[in-house]
């Protein structure tokens, strides 16, 4: 979450949506500690494979040359968390030796299973800024309150034809279930898309999933995001900022609330695990 400066504008992206209700600690720390956030070797597959999807769709390059130039990104990534950071990227459940070859077979699975379902001539990397309401910060009594415009922000892998496309790896399929009854990321997007007048409810949001081993193969997933989807997110956006604005108004510095009931509170899935639970537990917790 940001405020403008000049405008006093808040800005929430679906990331820092999923952070907060996920942990709020997380999110604060992680806001204060930018620095902290290094790569993992999930991420960083997924954002090599991300770069080779999107030459293919701007007809940079031939669909048969997509993993040589996903495994180039992902060379290119490393290079750069060593200069940034002076370190590799953080392992966490894959086998660095298989980076290489995991990452060529998912970006062939997208070609192969994937590809052939999306439709051609739309916009990669699709940034946007939508007000979806407003949000009062409360004050002091001797200064009243005062209201924020409230925008999402964002950047969508693909958009085309009134729907929208995200590209993603995992070790496991997506369950239809959990993607249509919780996922944050669609019902945002799909109120930028229809806030913009680029798309109508009901929409579609449909996940490209490539399976993270040597064997990759790709899932298509697509959830329907209506009205009331639309009403839900901007719902809790708006308990978010006015969370965030009372703490930092009266318990400013303050700890926010720790979830720690979920194996992503650990030290190999956090990047801020040091600062929070593992400041206060010292055998390292791995998630396992």
């Amino acid at each position: 979450m940001r405020i403008d400066p000049e405008t006093d504008a808040i800005y929430i992206r679906q990331s820092s949506l999923k952070d907060f209700l996920l942990c709020p600690e997380r999110l604060r720390l992680t806001t204060l500690n930018p620095e902290m956030k290094s790569y993992n070797d999930s991420a960083a597959m997924g954002t090599a494979c991300h770069t080779g999807i999107e030459m293919v769709l701007n007809r940079q390059i031939m669909p048969g040359d997509i993993a040589e130039a996903s495994v180039a990104a992902f060379a290119a990534l490393r290079a750069k968390e060593y200069e940034e950071h002076g370190k590799d990227i953080r392992v966490t459940n894959t086998n660095p030796a298989q980076w290489n070859t995991h990452i060529a077979s998912m970006s062939n699975a997208w070609v192969n299973d994937i590809m052939p379902s999306v439709p051609l001539g739309g916009q990669t990397e699709f940034k946007f800024a939508v007000k979806v309401g407003e949000v009062e910060r409360v004050q002091p009594a001797e200064n009243g309150s005062t209201h924020h415009d409230l925008y999402f922000e964002g950047t969508a892998d693909y958009v085309c034809e009134g729907e929208a496309w995200d590209w993603k790896t995992s070790g496991r399929k997506y369950s239809f279930n959990e993607k249509q009854t919780q996922d944050i990321q669609s019902s945002v997007y799909a109120t930028a898309l229809v806030g913009l007048g680029l798309a109508e409810f009901p929409m579609n949001f449909s996940f490209g999933v490539m399976i993270r081993n040597a064997s990759s193969t790709g899932q298509i997933l697509t959830v329907t995001r209506d009205q009331g989807s639309s009403d839900f997110v901007v719902a809790q956006a708006v308990a978010m900022a006015g969370t965030i604005l009372t703490m930092e108004t009266f318990a400013p510095a303050k700890q926010w609330q720790i979830n720690d009931q979920h194996f992503l509170c650990s030290e190999r899935w956090c990047p801020v695990y040091s600062l929070c639970k593992g400041r206060h537990i010292n055998a390292p917790d791995d998630g396992e």
